[in-house]
């Protein structure tokens, strides 16, 4: 497996920062993670490292495999970011710096392989820019949350999911987040090619570098908008599935990217969609707090336009198109242990700013139910409910099987 090396694209007033190396040639800032390092915190210390400059909030923007010297490749793994002004003061591991403008000349000793990348990391890093707000933390910030999540939910899904995984095709997975589910099909499926898509940059980082952990050379991450898939994906794009789970969810454009969706299937292909409703949970003994926290969230979905409850309106949606529905099931867990309850209050403590902000708690109010979900929720005698969910696998009619 070829070895991994983080990389910054620092987009300034004068063009992209290159640093010269020992061998006169102009390369990217950045290096290798330590042991157990997750790509972004190695980033950071990299460039304060080489560069003296502290990166905030690093993007990400994509992975190659590259010849970085003759006979030896590396996978580089990209990220994006604004200079922030501060000056640049080099290590003894370069030996100067220099602003290149992308849309001039290449310098000759500045590698194609870094050029091509930097000129076509516009058009990535202008989509991430123009995603709508998501009221959840992404990446490594939001990594035991997402964790948490995969556990009780991921049983499920893989028992629905099986039954329709190709033992060869095309597969892409919208929404893929940290991307378990899309591993678990590209194991599933050696001889299959898998996709996986987010809006998130942070999100398809951390995905990335767990699948090269795992070794799986049939996966693929790439930053992408399931709302924008014709400026995603190539014309002639096909697959044999296409999952899209918790997705639909934070979007009000539901019956349009559900008819997108359909069509990049291929004669025979298969979506599956499993979405949640969030009014669904409950918890045993009654508890104000547990509900209040509920309740405050989906009216927060409610005031932008997003229906949090959105059963219902996925189920009318697939039921009124010219679709053949194959499977339709619904699924709720329990969730009793300390470990998995601890969702509830990792889920609240992400909304809890914006729900200040947005007058429907008070900060006080908001307070008490944080302390509560932290201590009488977690109480052994106190059982909950997680989300009831709505699995669908839907085929287009009049493409043959």
């Amino acid at each position: 497996m070829n070895p991994i090396s983080v990389k910054v694209i620092v987009q300034g007033p004068k063009g992209v920062l290159f640093l010269r190396n020992p061998r006169n040639e102009l390369e990217l800032p950045g290096g290798r993670p330590d042991y157990g390092e997750a790509l972004e915190v190695a980033l950071i210390r990299e460039m304060e490292e080489e560069c003296g400059l502290h990166m905030s909030d690093p993007k990400y923007a994509g992975s190659k495999s590259c010849e970085v010297i003759p006979g030896k490749h590396v996978l580089l793994v990209f990220f994006y970011c604004q200079y922030n002004g501060q000056p640049v003061v080099l290590s003894n591991e370069h030996t100067a710096y220099q602003w290149v403008d992308i849309n001039a000349d290449r310098p000759e000793t500045l590698p194609d392989f870094y050029w091509s990348f930097c000129k076509s990391v516009d058009c990535i890093a202008s989509e991430t820019a123009s995603s709508t707000s998501y009221p959840l933390l992404t990446g490594e910030l939001d990594r035991r949350r997402l964790q948490i999540t995969s556990e009780i939910y991921d049983p499920v899904t893989i028992e629905f999911l099986r039954k329709y995984v190709p033992s060869t095709g095309r597969i892409l997975d919208v929404g893929c987040g940290h991307g378990q589910i899309a591993q678990w099909i590209a194991k599933t499926s050696p001889l299959s090619t898998v996709l996986g898509l987010d809006v998130s940059a942070n999100q398809i980082a951390l995905a990335t570098s767990a699948a090269t952990g795992s070794g799986l050379q049939n996966l693929t991450f790439q930053v992408g908008d399931v709302r924008r898939l014709e400026n995603t994906l190539p014309p002639n794009a096909y697959f044999d599935l296409i999952t899209c789970r918790f997705t639909l969810l934070h979007t009000d454009k539901r019956a349009e990217i559900i008819q997108s969706l359909v069509a990049f299937l291929c004669p025979g292909g298969t979506l599956a969609i499993e979405e949640p409703s969030l009014t669904s949970l409950f918890c045993v003994p009654h508890l104000q707090v547990f509900e209040d926290a509920n309740a405050a969230i989906v009216a927060l979905g409610k005031k932008n336009g997003i229906d949090y409850d959105c059963i219902e309106d996925i189920w009318s949606i697939a039921s009124g198109l010219d679709v053949d529905i194959r499977e339709a099931s619904f699924s709720q867990p329990t969730i009793w242990a300390k470990e998995h309850k601890a969702l509830v209050y990792l889920s609240f403590e992400q909304f809890k700013t914006e729900l200040v902000k947005q007058d429907l708690l008070d900060a006080g109010r908001a307070e008490v139910i944080s302390r509560s979900l932290r201590h009488e929720y977690m109480d052994d005698r106190v059982i909950s409910c997680g989300l009831r969910t709505l699995h669908l696998a839907l085929s287009a009619t009049g493409k043959s099987r």
